[in-house]
């Protein structure tokens, strides 16, 4: 493979693995998802571990991590008895995955958390003193700009996770600004 085509594989693949840690993931996930997002044909585990040079063992847990999120997918491969996979390249779908697997819960599971709070700080007002009473409601003020924040948080999730099936990337990308 020509030096140029090496270099660019290499630094795109590398690049994910940064990113991959940057949200939140292994960067080995991310070299992986990179690895065979940037390879025309599905590739085994072997293929995989050998071109990253880390073991099949780890690949193998990342890999159903990357099938977990919807990031990879398994693919069947006539006369082999190999897993193969292949990366999803629709990379809104890629988001939308994520978004909906990860993001949405923490908003629900902080939503949740902060309604608990109001409820305990509200059973517990009448056992407060005067000075007590006064810092629980400076904490409902703030956890009521909270709740505010995670609703919208929540509603932004919902229109991005409920919007068109497929985005044209490529029409996204060539919007001018002012």
């Amino acid at each position: 493979m020509h030096k140029n085509l090496t270099a660019v594989n290499d630094s795109t693949v590398a690049g994910l693995g940064r990113l991959a840690r940057f949200f939140g993931f292994s960067e080995v996930m991310g070299r992986l998802y990179g690895t065979l997002l940037m390879n025309p044909e599905p590739l085994s585990l072997d293929d995989l571990a050998d071109t990253l040079r880390i073991s099949k063992g780890s690949v193998s847990m990342n890999m159903r991590a990357l099938e977990r999120w919807g990031m990879a997918t398994e693919v069947w491969m006539r006369g082999e008895r190999k897993k193969y996979y292949q990366a999803e390249s629709d990379l809104w779908q890629v988001i939308r995955n994520v978004l909906d697997s990860r993001e949405r819960r923490e908003v629900q599971m902080a939503l949740q958390v902060l309604n608990e709070s109001v409820g305990k700080l509200q059973s517990a007002n009448d056992q407060l003193s005067p000075e007590e009473q006064e810092l629980a409601k400076y904490y409902l003020e703030r956890i009521d700009d909270l709740q505010a924040f995670f609703e919208f948080a929540q509603m932004a999730l919902e229109t991005v996770l409920g919007g068109q099936e497929s985005l044209d990337f490529e029409a996204v990308t060539k919007i001018e600004i002012g």
